[in-house]
Protein backbone atom coordinates (compact mmCIF):
# COMPACT_ATOMS: atom_id res chain seq x y z
CA UNK A 1 0.00 0.00 0.00
CA UNK A 2 1.51 3.18 -1.34
CA UNK A 3 1.03 7.33 -0.39
CA UNK A 4 -1.77 9.18 -1.97
CA UNK A 5 1.68 11.30 -3.06
CA UNK A 6 3.47 8.35 -4.42
CA UNK A 7 0.46 7.28 -6.20
CA UNK A 8 -0.42 10.95 -7.59
CA UNK A 9 3.32 10.95 -9.06
CA UNK A 10 3.36 7.43 -10.31
CA UNK A 11 0.20 8.25 -12.22
CA UNK A 12 1.36 11.33 -13.70
CA UNK A 13 4.32 10.17 -14.45
CA UNK A 14 2.81 7.81 -17.22
CA UNK A 15 1.36 10.75 -18.95
CA UNK A 16 3.01 13.31 -21.11
CA UNK A 17 1.36 16.23 -23.32
CA UNK A 18 -1.10 14.61 -26.20
CA UNK A 19 -1.10 15.92 -29.70
CA UNK A 20 -2.39 19.02 -31.41
CA UNK A 21 -4.92 20.59 -33.24
CA UNK A 22 -5.83 24.45 -34.14
CA UNK A 23 -9.00 25.52 -33.63
CA UNK A 24 -10.89 28.77 -34.93
CA UNK A 25 -11.59 31.37 -32.04
CA UNK A 26 -15.06 30.65 -31.23
CA UNK A 27 -14.20 27.08 -30.21
CA UNK A 28 -11.28 27.61 -28.06
CA UNK A 29 -13.11 28.20 -24.94
CA UNK A 30 -12.36 25.53 -22.25
CA UNK A 31 -9.36 24.37 -24.32
CA UNK A 32 -5.53 24.07 -23.44
CA UNK A 33 -3.28 25.90 -25.72
CA UNK A 34 0.02 23.94 -27.07
CA UNK A 35 1.76 27.27 -27.78
CA UNK A 36 2.36 31.09 -26.95
CA UNK A 37 -0.64 33.09 -28.17
CA UNK A 38 0.31 36.34 -29.82
CA UNK A 39 -1.51 39.98 -30.50
CA UNK A 40 -1.52 40.50 -34.02
CA UNK A 41 -1.76 44.60 -33.39
CA UNK A 42 -1.46 47.33 -30.70
CA UNK A 43 -4.33 47.50 -28.18
CA UNK A 44 -6.01 50.29 -28.89
CA UNK A 45 -4.66 50.60 -32.08
CA UNK A 46 -4.63 54.07 -32.12
CA UNK A 47 -4.20 56.77 -29.53
CA UNK A 48 -8.06 57.21 -27.81
CA UNK A 49 -9.78 59.04 -25.78
CA UNK A 50 -10.68 57.55 -22.09
CA UNK A 51 -13.77 60.32 -21.86
CA UNK A 52 -16.32 62.25 -23.13
CA UNK A 53 -14.95 65.67 -24.41
CA UNK A 54 -12.93 67.61 -26.15
CA UNK A 55 -9.45 67.25 -28.05
CA UNK A 56 -7.77 70.01 -27.61
CA UNK A 57 -3.49 71.23 -27.99
CA UNK A 58 -2.10 71.80 -23.76
CA UNK A 59 -0.03 74.38 -25.81
CA UNK A 60 -2.97 76.66 -25.94
CA UNK A 61 -3.44 76.95 -22.13
CA UNK A 62 -7.08 77.81 -20.79
CA UNK A 63 -7.71 80.05 -23.89
CA UNK A 64 -11.64 79.48 -25.87
CA UNK A 65 -11.56 77.46 -28.30
CA UNK A 66 -13.06 77.25 -31.76
CA UNK A 67 -14.51 73.21 -32.59
CA UNK A 68 -13.99 71.90 -35.38
CA UNK A 69 -15.40 68.94 -35.49
CA UNK A 70 -16.53 65.96 -33.91
CA UNK A 71 -14.92 62.41 -33.40
CA UNK A 72 -17.21 59.42 -32.50
CA UNK A 73 -15.60 56.03 -31.73
CA UNK A 74 -15.30 54.43 -35.02
CA UNK A 75 -15.08 57.68 -36.96
CA UNK A 76 -11.70 59.27 -36.75
CA UNK A 77 -11.36 63.28 -37.37
CA UNK A 78 -10.01 63.91 -41.10
CA UNK A 79 -8.07 66.98 -40.15
CA UNK A 80 -5.85 68.67 -37.75
CA UNK A 81 -6.53 70.36 -34.59
CA UNK A 82 -4.71 73.87 -34.71
CA UNK A 83 -4.03 76.63 -32.35
CA UNK A 84 -7.61 77.67 -30.75
CA UNK A 85 -9.13 75.05 -31.99
CA UNK A 86 -10.99 71.78 -30.18
CA UNK A 87 -13.06 68.95 -31.26
CA UNK A 88 -15.49 66.94 -30.07
CA UNK A 89 -14.75 63.73 -29.25
CA UNK A 90 -16.34 60.43 -27.47
CA UNK A 91 -15.14 57.42 -24.72
CA UNK A 92 -13.04 55.39 -27.50
CA UNK A 93 -12.46 58.08 -30.53
CA UNK A 94 -9.73 58.18 -32.20
CA UNK A 95 -7.16 61.27 -31.11
CA UNK A 96 -6.91 63.64 -33.83
CA UNK A 97 -3.69 64.72 -35.15
CA UNK A 98 -2.56 67.76 -33.23
CA UNK A 99 -4.43 67.72 -29.70
CA UNK A 100 -2.30 66.37 -27.01
CA UNK A 101 -4.81 66.31 -24.61
CA UNK A 102 -8.65 65.81 -22.95
CA UNK A 103 -11.18 68.18 -21.32
CA UNK A 104 -14.02 66.20 -19.97
CA UNK A 105 -17.80 67.62 -20.38
CA UNK A 106 -18.39 68.73 -17.45
CA UNK A 107 -15.80 70.89 -17.05
CA UNK A 108 -16.85 72.91 -20.36
CA UNK A 109 -18.95 75.89 -21.06
CA UNK A 110 -20.19 75.77 -24.42
CA UNK A 111 -21.75 78.49 -26.59
CA UNK A 112 -22.54 77.51 -29.67
CA UNK A 113 -18.76 76.60 -31.88
CA UNK A 114 -16.75 78.18 -28.97
CA UNK A 115 -16.12 76.59 -25.69
CA UNK A 116 -13.96 77.72 -22.50
CA UNK A 117 -12.82 76.03 -19.20
CA UNK A 118 -10.75 76.29 -16.56
CA UNK A 119 -7.17 75.54 -16.93
CA UNK A 120 -6.83 73.07 -14.47
CA UNK A 121 -9.63 71.07 -16.68
CA UNK A 122 -6.96 69.96 -19.28
CA UNK A 123 -5.63 66.64 -18.69
CA UNK A 124 -3.17 64.46 -20.66
CA UNK A 125 -3.67 61.41 -18.87
CA UNK A 126 -7.62 61.05 -20.48
CA UNK A 127 -5.72 60.12 -23.14
CA UNK A 128 -5.15 56.09 -23.91
CA UNK A 129 -2.30 55.69 -25.70
CA UNK A 130 -1.39 53.36 -28.77
CA UNK A 131 -0.68 49.50 -27.06
CA UNK A 132 -1.62 50.76 -23.46
CA UNK A 133 -3.11 47.09 -22.95
CA UNK A 134 -0.66 45.40 -25.41
CA UNK A 135 1.69 45.64 -28.55
CA UNK A 136 1.97 43.91 -31.39
CA UNK A 137 3.23 40.31 -30.92
CA UNK A 138 3.06 40.30 -27.05
CA UNK A 139 2.27 37.34 -25.66
CA UNK A 140 -1.55 37.21 -24.68
CA UNK A 141 -1.72 33.64 -23.25
CA UNK A 142 1.11 31.01 -22.71
CA UNK A 143 1.04 27.41 -24.06
CA UNK A 144 -0.89 25.18 -21.04
CA UNK A 145 -3.52 27.51 -19.73
CA UNK A 146 -6.69 26.43 -20.30
CA UNK A 147 -8.34 29.45 -21.56
CA UNK A 148 -11.28 31.13 -19.73
CA UNK A 149 -14.24 33.56 -20.55
CA UNK A 150 -11.85 36.22 -19.70
CA UNK A 151 -9.07 34.65 -22.15
CA UNK A 152 -12.22 34.87 -24.96
CA UNK A 153 -12.47 38.02 -24.58
CA UNK A 154 -8.73 39.08 -24.61
CA UNK A 155 -7.98 37.22 -27.94
CA UNK A 156 -10.43 38.54 -29.32
CA UNK A 157 -9.12 41.96 -29.07
CA UNK A 158 -5.80 41.02 -30.24
CA UNK A 159 -7.17 39.81 -33.60
CA UNK A 160 -6.69 36.36 -32.45
CA UNK A 161 -8.46 34.22 -34.97
CA UNK A 162 -7.74 30.82 -34.19
CA UNK A 163 -4.71 28.94 -32.13
CA UNK A 164 -3.02 25.33 -31.68
CA UNK A 165 -4.59 23.56 -28.62
CA UNK A 166 -4.17 20.66 -26.81
CA UNK A 167 -6.48 17.20 -28.53
CA UNK A 168 -9.30 16.31 -25.70
CA UNK A 169 -7.82 13.29 -24.81
CA UNK A 170 -10.03 10.25 -24.84
CA UNK A 171 -11.26 8.80 -21.42
CA UNK A 172 -12.79 5.04 -21.85
CA UNK A 173 -14.97 4.26 -18.53
CA UNK A 174 -16.20 1.14 -18.01
CA UNK A 175 -18.96 0.30 -15.02
CA UNK A 176 -18.53 -3.27 -13.68
CA UNK A 177 -20.90 -5.18 -11.31
CA UNK A 178 -23.83 -7.76 -12.18
CA UNK A 179 -26.11 -5.53 -9.68
CA UNK A 180 -25.81 -2.34 -11.61
CA UNK A 181 -28.69 -1.12 -14.42
CA UNK A 182 -29.23 1.91 -16.24
CA UNK A 183 -30.81 4.72 -14.10
CA UNK A 184 -34.67 3.82 -15.39
CA UNK A 185 -34.04 0.84 -16.47
CA UNK A 186 -35.53 -2.34 -14.64
CA UNK A 187 -33.80 -2.74 -11.63
CA UNK A 188 -31.99 -6.07 -10.82
CA UNK A 189 -32.85 -8.23 -7.63
CA UNK A 190 -30.46 -6.89 -5.15
CA UNK A 191 -29.41 -4.25 -7.85
CA UNK A 192 -28.62 -0.42 -7.81
CA UNK A 193 -28.90 2.12 -10.44
CA UNK A 194 -25.05 2.89 -12.04
CA UNK A 195 -24.33 6.42 -10.72
CA UNK A 196 -20.83 6.99 -10.55
CA UNK A 197 -20.54 6.86 -14.50
CA UNK A 198 -22.47 10.03 -14.74
CA UNK A 199 -20.59 12.00 -11.83
CA UNK A 200 -17.33 11.00 -14.08
CA UNK A 201 -18.52 11.81 -16.65
CA UNK A 202 -19.04 15.55 -16.11
CA UNK A 203 -15.83 15.89 -13.81
CA UNK A 204 -13.61 14.51 -17.61
CA UNK A 205 -15.60 17.19 -19.75
CA UNK A 206 -14.66 19.98 -17.22
CA UNK A 207 -11.59 19.08 -17.06
CA UNK A 208 -11.10 19.11 -20.95
CA UNK A 209 -11.45 15.14 -21.95
CA UNK A 210 -13.43 13.22 -24.02
CA UNK A 211 -15.09 10.49 -22.19
CA UNK A 212 -16.47 7.54 -23.74
CA UNK A 213 -19.31 5.51 -21.81
CA UNK A 214 -17.56 1.83 -22.29
CA UNK A 215 -21.01 0.81 -20.76
CA UNK A 216 -21.62 -1.59 -17.72
CA UNK A 217 -19.66 -4.94 -17.67
CA UNK A 218 -21.45 -7.80 -16.05
CA UNK A 219 -18.86 -9.48 -13.27
CA UNK A 220 -17.16 -11.98 -15.70
CA UNK A 221 -13.62 -12.17 -16.85
CA UNK A 222 -15.03 -12.60 -20.64
CA UNK A 223 -16.58 -9.35 -20.53
CA UNK A 224 -14.68 -6.81 -18.36
CA UNK A 225 -11.14 -8.54 -20.91
CA UNK A 226 -12.72 -6.91 -23.49
CA UNK A 227 -12.11 -3.33 -22.09
CA UNK A 228 -8.53 -4.12 -23.41
CA UNK A 229 -10.55 -3.00 -26.85
CA UNK A 230 -10.77 0.68 -25.88
CA UNK A 231 -9.42 2.99 -28.07
CA UNK A 232 -8.26 5.79 -25.60
CA UNK A 233 -5.30 7.59 -23.81
CA UNK A 234 -7.06 6.20 -20.56
CA UNK A 235 -9.10 3.70 -19.46
CA UNK A 236 -11.39 3.70 -16.32
CA UNK A 237 -12.99 0.77 -14.48
CA UNK A 238 -15.61 1.79 -11.77
CA UNK A 239 -15.72 -1.13 -9.19
CA UNK A 240 -13.96 -4.54 -9.67
CA UNK A 241 -10.78 -3.75 -7.72
CA UNK A 242 -11.08 -4.38 -4.19
CA UNK A 243 -10.53 -7.62 -2.45
CA UNK A 244 -13.66 -10.15 -2.74
CA UNK A 245 -14.27 -13.20 -4.87
CA UNK A 246 -16.11 -10.97 -7.62
CA UNK A 247 -13.64 -8.68 -7.91
CA UNK A 248 -12.19 -9.45 -11.09
CA UNK A 249 -10.64 -6.62 -12.97
CA UNK A 250 -7.21 -7.77 -12.42
CA UNK A 251 -7.81 -11.43 -13.05
CA UNK A 252 -9.59 -10.44 -16.01
CA UNK A 253 -6.97 -8.17 -17.87
CA UNK A 254 -3.93 -11.06 -16.90
CA UNK A 255 -5.25 -12.99 -19.71
CA UNK A 256 -4.44 -9.64 -21.88
CA UNK A 257 -1.15 -7.42 -21.89
CA UNK A 258 -1.66 -6.12 -18.82
CA UNK A 259 0.84 -4.53 -16.44
CA UNK A 260 0.04 -3.41 -12.57
CA UNK A 261 1.86 -0.14 -11.54
CA UNK A 262 0.42 -0.57 -8.41
CA UNK A 263 -2.49 -1.34 -6.25
CA UNK A 264 -3.95 0.12 -3.11
CA UNK A 265 -3.24 3.75 -1.57
CA UNK A 266 -3.14 4.52 1.97
CA UNK A 267 -6.25 6.44 1.83
CA UNK A 268 -10.01 7.00 2.74
CA UNK A 269 -11.90 7.24 1.14
CA UNK A 270 -10.60 5.30 -1.98
CA UNK A 271 -7.97 2.70 -0.52
CA UNK A 272 -8.60 -0.11 -3.34
CA UNK A 273 -7.03 2.08 -6.38
CA UNK A 274 -5.33 0.56 -9.00
CA UNK A 275 -2.71 1.60 -12.06
CA UNK A 276 -1.20 -0.56 -14.33
CA UNK A 277 -1.21 -0.75 -18.65
CA UNK A 278 -3.02 -2.08 -21.09
CA UNK A 279 -0.34 -2.59 -23.59
CA UNK A 280 0.70 1.05 -24.46
CA UNK A 281 -2.82 2.55 -22.51
CA UNK A 282 -2.57 3.63 -18.79
CA UNK A 283 -5.62 2.07 -17.17
CA UNK A 284 -7.13 3.29 -13.91
CA UNK A 285 -9.60 1.29 -11.41
CA UNK A 286 -11.46 3.35 -9.44
CA UNK A 287 -13.02 1.89 -6.30
CA UNK A 288 -16.84 1.05 -6.80
CA UNK A 289 -18.63 2.75 -3.97
CA UNK A 290 -19.79 6.08 -5.38
CA UNK A 291 -17.81 8.83 -3.07
CA UNK A 292 -14.71 6.62 -2.86
CA UNK A 293 -14.30 6.98 -6.79
CA UNK A 294 -15.08 10.25 -7.30
CA UNK A 295 -12.75 11.55 -4.65
CA UNK A 296 -10.24 9.20 -6.22
CA UNK A 297 -10.53 11.14 -9.39
CA UNK A 298 -10.39 14.42 -7.96
CA UNK A 299 -7.03 13.01 -6.69
CA UNK A 300 -5.44 11.14 -9.66
CA UNK A 301 -7.88 11.37 -13.11
CA UNK A 302 -7.58 15.09 -13.00
CA UNK A 303 -3.76 15.56 -12.68
CA UNK A 304 -4.03 12.64 -15.53
CA UNK A 305 -5.96 14.39 -17.59
CA UNK A 306 -3.77 17.86 -16.68
CA UNK A 307 -0.74 15.78 -17.84
CA UNK A 308 -2.23 14.88 -20.93
CA UNK A 309 -3.21 18.41 -21.78
CA UNK A 310 0.29 19.71 -20.54
CA UNK A 311 -2.19 22.42 -18.23
CA UNK A 312 -0.09 24.93 -16.29
CA UNK A 313 -0.01 23.53 -12.09
CA UNK A 314 -0.52 24.45 -9.34
CA UNK A 315 1.35 23.13 -6.52
CA UNK A 316 -1.05 22.19 -3.68
CA UNK A 317 -0.60 23.42 -0.09
CA UNK A 318 -0.63 19.96 1.40
CA UNK A 319 2.61 19.18 3.63
CA UNK A 320 3.42 16.57 0.82
CA UNK A 321 3.43 19.13 -1.94
CA UNK A 322 2.21 16.77 -4.39
CA UNK A 323 -0.07 18.50 -7.57
CA UNK A 324 -3.22 17.09 -7.63
CA UNK A 325 -4.70 20.11 -9.67
CA UNK A 326 -6.69 21.10 -7.24
CA UNK A 327 -6.91 23.98 -4.77
CA UNK A 328 -6.33 23.94 -1.41
CA UNK A 329 -7.59 26.05 1.25
CA UNK A 330 -7.68 26.26 4.88
CA UNK A 331 -10.25 26.33 7.70
CA UNK A 332 -10.73 26.57 11.64
CA UNK A 333 -12.52 23.38 12.66
CA UNK A 334 -16.04 23.57 14.17
CA UNK A 335 -15.63 20.81 16.35
CA UNK A 336 -12.97 17.90 17.79
CA UNK A 337 -11.55 15.26 15.22
CA UNK A 338 -9.86 12.35 17.06
CA UNK A 339 -6.20 11.37 15.93
CA UNK A 340 -6.23 9.80 12.57
CA UNK A 341 -4.81 6.18 11.56
CA UNK A 342 -2.27 5.80 8.69
CA UNK A 343 -4.29 6.04 6.15
CA UNK A 344 -4.09 9.64 4.75
CA UNK A 345 -8.74 11.06 5.14
CA UNK A 346 -10.59 13.03 3.14
CA UNK A 347 -13.71 14.16 5.02
CA UNK A 348 -16.91 15.48 3.45
CA UNK A 349 -17.44 18.78 5.31
CA UNK A 350 -19.84 21.72 4.85
CA UNK A 351 -18.09 25.29 5.18
CA UNK A 352 -19.70 28.52 7.15
CA UNK A 353 -18.11 32.27 7.31
CA UNK A 354 -18.05 33.47 11.08
CA UNK A 355 -15.82 36.56 12.54
CA UNK A 356 -14.27 37.00 9.03
CA UNK A 357 -13.20 33.41 8.87
CA UNK A 358 -13.89 29.98 6.86
CA UNK A 359 -14.90 27.48 9.57
CA UNK A 360 -15.33 23.77 8.38
CA UNK A 361 -17.67 21.15 9.85
CA UNK A 362 -17.32 17.32 8.88
CA UNK A 363 -20.95 15.35 8.56
CA UNK A 364 -21.14 12.51 11.21
CA UNK A 365 -21.53 10.28 8.21
CA UNK A 366 -18.47 9.45 6.35
CA UNK A 367 -20.05 6.58 4.62
CA UNK A 368 -18.44 5.99 1.12
CA UNK A 369 -21.91 5.18 -0.35
CA UNK A 370 -23.20 8.13 0.20
CA UNK A 371 -23.52 10.88 -2.32
CA UNK A 372 -26.05 12.87 -0.84
CA UNK A 373 -23.64 13.78 1.49
CA UNK A 374 -20.86 14.46 -1.08
CA UNK A 375 -23.53 16.27 -3.08
CA UNK A 376 -24.36 18.42 -0.18
CA UNK A 377 -20.43 18.90 1.19
CA UNK A 378 -18.69 22.35 0.52
CA UNK A 379 -15.04 20.52 1.06
CA UNK A 380 -13.06 17.72 1.56
CA UNK A 381 -11.46 18.22 4.94
CA UNK A 382 -7.34 16.58 4.70
CA UNK A 383 -5.82 14.49 7.53
CA UNK A 384 -2.63 13.30 7.09
CA UNK A 385 -1.49 9.92 8.32
CA UNK A 386 -1.34 9.41 12.24
CA UNK A 387 -2.77 13.66 12.30
CA UNK A 388 -2.81 14.41 16.24
CA UNK A 389 -6.44 14.73 17.49
CA UNK A 390 -7.51 18.14 16.66
CA UNK A 391 -9.50 20.72 18.31
CA UNK A 392 -12.18 23.42 17.80
CA UNK A 393 -10.68 25.97 16.06
CA UNK A 394 -7.29 24.17 15.04
CA UNK A 395 -6.34 25.04 11.20
CA UNK A 396 -7.57 22.64 8.81
CA UNK A 397 -6.52 21.88 5.13
CA UNK A 398 -9.17 21.76 2.90
CA UNK A 399 -10.05 21.49 -1.15
CA UNK A 400 -13.11 23.01 -1.84
CA UNK A 401 -15.74 21.59 -4.06
CA UNK A 402 -17.26 24.40 -5.82
CA UNK A 403 -15.42 23.62 -9.34
CA UNK A 404 -16.81 19.87 -9.28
Amino acid sequence: MISVEEAQARITAAFSPIDTETMDLGHLAARVLAEDVRARYDQPPFAASAMDGYAVRLSDGDQPRQVIGSVPAGHPFIGYVGPGEAVRIFTGGALPDGADAIVIQEDVRRDGDMIRFDPHAIRADYIRPAGLDFEKDAVLLEAGKRISARDMALLAAGDVTHAKVRRRPRVAIASIGDELSAPGAPRKPGGIAASTGYGLTAMITAWGGAPCDFGILPDTVQEIATIADAKAELVVTLGGASVGDHDLVQKALGSTDFALDFWKVAMRPGKPLLFGRLGNTPILGLPGNPVSALVCAILFLRPAIDAMLGTQQHTCSLSQKFKCGCHTSHARLKGELPANDSRQSYLRARLSHEGGEVWAEPYLAQDSSMLSVLAEADALLVRHPNAPEAKRGDLAEIIPLDGF
